[in-house]
């Protein structure tokens, strides 16, 4: 019961936050001037979005694809297992992870650090190597993705959600960037 008061409590306190910062004199002629000009900025965004998904798909599917390891049906239930121990509510959860019947799927997996993707980068590997253009696919498909989402949001939303969506991004963006410069 704390948790979900703690959680309230700082939505209240972020909603505030953002009512305040979209009062502050430059915030509503710009958030005015989104809202005046709301379709080319859903046009940019939902193509972000769309554009991101596709890439990021299209690169797992690859990944999947060029693995081929198929999951017995041992690993199938243990799929389901863990996908059923994530689940929230707690109440959504079963005690028994066993499929019946026919039971098939594929597997890949990846794992790459930023400092190897910064070497891959200033290599010049990923224009050369097929497993460093892949990965750098997936990557722009997931930022483009989030930027996208984040875009439509910050596009529909009313001030203070604009500026709570703005300020996650730019955020987001930023760290993003010093971790990449930083490694």
């Amino acid at each position: 019961m704390m948790q979900w008061i703690k959680m309230l409590a700082f939505a209240f306190a972020a909603i505030f936050a953002g009512a305040v910062i979209s009062e502050i004199p430059p915030f509503p002629e710009w958030f005015a001037m989104v809202d005046a000009h709301q379709t080319p900025w859903l046009v940019t965004t939902g193509g972000f979005a769309v554009l991101g998904f596709v890439l990021m798909m299209g690169g797992i599917l690859d990944l999947i694809m060029a693995q081929d390891r198929t999951l017995s049906h041992k690993d199938a239930e243990d799929v389901e297992r863990s996908v059923r121990m994530a689940a929230q509510p707690v109440a959504w959860r079963a005690t028994s992870y066993r499929v019946f019947g026919h039971a098939t799927g594929r597997e890949g997996s990846d794992a790459f650090t930023f400092r190897e993707m910064k070497r891959a980068w200033q290599s010049g590997a990923w224009c050369r190597e097929i497993v460093w253009r892949q990965r750098f696919i997936t990557a722009t498909g997931a930022a483009l993705l989030a930027i996208g989402l984040f875009g439509i949001a910050f596009t529909l939303g009313h001030p203070p959600i604009k500026a709570l969506v703005g300020a996650a991004l730019a955020y987001a963006c930023v760290m993003l960037a010093h971790g990449f410069w930083r490694v």
